[in-house]
């Protein structure tokens, strides 16, 4: 049966500081807190005190010590508070102290601009001819074009099937190998329907003005308007893995699953080199128009 919400389970790496207990069964203290959490309050809250009764801080006078621990209570409270994702807000005050200076917030893309910084965000050393992307970090990746089965018109009983799908799918997924889906909108892919066209047109005997005629209208339709004008929405899957086997094993389940089932991937198509470029282009293109990529690459 399908849940009816979900929530972040615990982490298997987790240690003896990030159980929770509960220190009142009422009030605000209800709440089940990590140890962690815990012990940062008590050595802040101790640390004050010391600070106020002991230090430099204890030769003020009595206004400036109580305005000193409220705000040094006010601080250990605020960053021994926890995000979203069960950690401590003094754990990101060393990603916000590297974030803190202009060039860590910036990135010059101008022809004369050294590209280290910027390739360091691309990260793409090659794309090989069957589309296997080798990353700058060492990891290796492959895309495909993904169709699912969400719609607006599922029946109660396909849409619970298709989260119990995806709940026990997300389960044996290899944490070595990154999933991200990328959803753009471009124009359709008109490939199967240029090629069934010169096949016809390779195939006919007769080579009556007409029907030439009639073949390059309909080229043209297939071309210049429906490949052209009328854009739809595409969705990609990306595997990142972290070495070429890790790569392997998640494009391993991802096939076992799009054979085993067709209700959370209806079906899968690896992109070669050909097919990924023109993919990677709706990010990788400057305002006027000028491919990053390639610029990079050369």
């Amino acid at each position: 049966m399908a849940k009816m919400g979900y929530k972040i389970p615990p982490r298997l790496n987790r240690s003896y500081l990030d159980h929770e207990i509960t220190l009142s069964k009422g009030g605000w203290a209800a709440k089940p807190s990590p140890i962690k959490q815990l012990f940062f309050i008590g050595g802040g809250g101790l640390a004050i005190l010391w600070m106020a009764t002991s230090s430099f801080v204890s030769n003020a006078g009595p206004v400036l010590i109580t305005l000193f621990v409220i705000w040094g209570l006010l601080v250990v409270f605020y960053f021994g508070g926890m995000t979203k994702t069960k950690e401590l807000r003094a754990m990101t005050v060393p990603a916000l102290l590297a974030y803190l200076p202009p060039k860590a917030r910036r990135v010059f893309t101008r022809r004369s601009s050294d590209p280290s910084d910027f390739y360091s965000i691309v990260g793409i050393d090659e794309i090989e001819e069957d589309g296997r992307i080798k990353f700058s970090d060492g990891g290796f990746g492959q895309v495909f074009l993904v169709v699912g089965s969400a719609s607006y018109l599922l029946f109660d009983d396909d849409r619970i099937d298709i989260l119990d799908r995806n709940d026990s799918f997300w389960r044996k997924v290899d944490a070595n190998c990154e999933w991200v889906f990328i959803t753009t909108k471009e124009p359709q892919r008109i490939h199967h329907q240029a090629a069934n066209l010169e096949r016809r047109n390779l195939a006919l005997e007769d080579r009556d003005p007409d029907l030439i005629d009639l073949q390059n209208e309909q080229y043209d339709i297939i071309t210049q308007h429906v490949g052209g004008k009328f854009p739809s929405i595409h969705q990609y899957l990306l595997l990142k893995g972290k070495s070429e086997d890790a790569l392997r094993r998640g494009q391993m389940v991802l096939e076992a699953e799009s054979e085993g089932s067709t209700l959370m991937i209806k079906e899968i198509t690896m992109l070669d080199r050909l097919e990924v470029e023109p993919m990677l282009r709706v990010f990788y293109t400057d305002a006027s128009g000028e491919e990053l990529l390639s610029r990079l690459a050369a």
